[in-house]
């Protein structure tokens, strides 16, 4: 799957073989954030891990790019054009989660593994309240900690500070990883954009006929959406999908328990192998 020009998300890693497998990261990260479940799926799959635009590594925000999950699967979907894919697997966590579940919608999947995806809130809720000021902290901590992460991914107590909401256990990253969790939000361009329009974007609306398989996975630890409060407008949503929870996984669950990640997703795409 090529880019094209400044339209799309750019390829940043791919490898592997049999059928394709869209990885798509949470907002303001990228897509190294996949990075320990990618080789046991490739294992499995030919492995496409892309990054948005206007995030770490990714290519600029096309000129008058409007941010709403519509237009974001308009550009996903004419990647997978371009790349010449009818229909891939495709695994989303937090936004990426959203918007897998939209491109599955236009019928360009052949299964979803959503894992905490965001959308579970309805404008102007008690949730939909509580995470534009979780972000808004998370925004101020970052004008104060991007340009230190270098010192602050160093030490335990400064990363649980810094990534608490994020991960479930940061004493457990590397200190590579511990700085891509921090600077990549704060090196995000299309930050402040997002935010907005995620104020304003409707909540998903059902689906309640689809032929492959929809698994909904969710760490029992996440403490950006919670469970509680935010999974609920989810299984409304895709009644049919299945539930998996992580135990004492955080909100990005690959750097918890990458392993029960990627139990979580081959269960899916392998088991329509036959």
């Amino acid at each position: 799957m090529k880019s094209r020009g400044k339209s799309g998300p750019s390829v940043r890693h791919r490898g592997g073989e049999g059928e394709p497998l869209l990885l798509l990261h949470g907002f303001a990260l990228c897509a190294d954030a996949w990075k320990r479940v990618v080789p046991a799926l490739e294992r499995k799959h030919d492995v496409i891990a892309v990054t948005f635009p206007g995030h770490l590594g990714g290519l600029p925000i096309p000129e008058g790019f409007v941010h709403t999950i519509k237009s974001s699967a308009d550009l996903a979907e004419a990647e997978l054009e371009a790349g010449g894919f009818e229909k891939v697997h495709i695994v989303g966590n937090s936004l990426g989660g959203w918007l897998a579940v939209e491109l599955a919608r236009r019928g360009r999947a052949l299964s979803v593994v959503a894992i905490s995806p965001g959308g579970g809130w309805e404008p102007g809720s008690a949730e939909h309240h509580r995470l534009k000021g979780v972000f808004k902290r998370f925004r101020r901590l970052l004008r104060v900690g991007g340009p230190l992460a270098p010192f602050v991914s160093r030490f335990g107590t400064s990363r649980r500070l810094a990534l608490a909401d994020i991960v479930a256990y940061p004493e457990r990253l590397t200190e590579a990883e511990a700085r891509l969790l921090i600077e990549a939000p704060w090196r995000c361009d299309a930050f402040d954009a997002v935010l907005d329009a995620l104020s304003r974007e409707p909540p998903p609306e059902p689906l309640h006929d689809h032929a492959f398989p929809i698994r909904l996975v969710w760490g029992t630890n996440d403490r950006l959406l919670p469970i509680r409060g935010y999974s609920e407008h989810w299984r409304r949503v895709l009644p049919k999908a299945e539930w998996v929870e992580l135990e004492g996984a955080g909100h990005v669950p690959m750097y918890d328990d990458p392993d029960a990640v990627v139990r979580a997703i081959l269960d899916v795409t392998t088991r329509l192998k036959g």
